[in-house]
């Protein structure tokens, strides 16, 4: 943790993912796109407002900021998690709630990982309408592993995903440990020790 000149604070917690190119990430991604994220200004249609995080963070406090899910994978790890803004004193707060959504990822209903599919594929295909971003996938993909998935390969990957796979996914992110940082106004976030205990329960 870190005390910075922001007047909020600003807090990640984040565990251990999958490398790309690992069956795992279909599930790991849809996982994400379950948090999903939100923040306290924006409920334009597509901004998150029914995603998990969004209710379950966002729309409980009048504190946070904002709050959203992540997912990077690079050729030999990746990191799964959520980063959230609140004021300094309710950090602990956003803290708890944020830890309360990562472990109720082992529960995940058939219509909300078939709303999931439909959202994440959506957003793939609308990506590489995008000549910039098809260009950075595209490079990444071939850095990371040396050749490139298209947008149809990956939605064929998302349609086989199962309610087993994304349960047996969030148990498997659940079991490492994971990393906390705070940066900002940090006083109220809790100990690391806590967080670890919280994402165990």
């Amino acid at each position: 943790r870190a005390e910075g000149a922001s007047p909020f604070c600003h807090l990640a917690v984040a565990v251990e993912s999958c490398p790309w190119g690992q069956k795992e990430l279909a599930p790991i991604t849809l996982l994400r796109t379950i948090l999903g994220g939100g923040n306290a200004v924006s409920s334009v249609p597509g901004s998150g407002v029914t995603s998990r995080l969004a209710t379950q963070v966002v729309k409980q406090s009048p504190y946070v900021e904002s709050c959203s899910a992540f997912n990077s994978s690079y050729s030999d790890t990746g990191l799964f998690g959520v980063y959230g803004v609140s004021h300094p004193d309710k950090a602990g707060e956003m803290c708890t709630s944020i830890t309360k959504a990562m472990t109720g990822l082992t529960s995940v209903s058939k219509d909300e990982l078939a709303k999931a599919k439909a959202m994440l594929k959506g957003t793939l295909f609308r990506q590489m309408d995008d000549d910039a971003l098809l260009m950075q996938d595209m490079g990444s993909q071939l850095l990371i592993s040396g050749r490139y998935g298209g947008p149809a390969d990956f939605a064929k990957a998302i349609d086989g995903v199962t309610e087993a796979d994304v349960s047996a996914a969030a148990k498997k992110l659940l079991s490492g440990k994971p990393t906390v940082a705070a940066f900002g106004d940090t006083h109220s976030v809790p100990h690391y020790s806590a967080v670890e205990a919280a994402l165990k329960a």
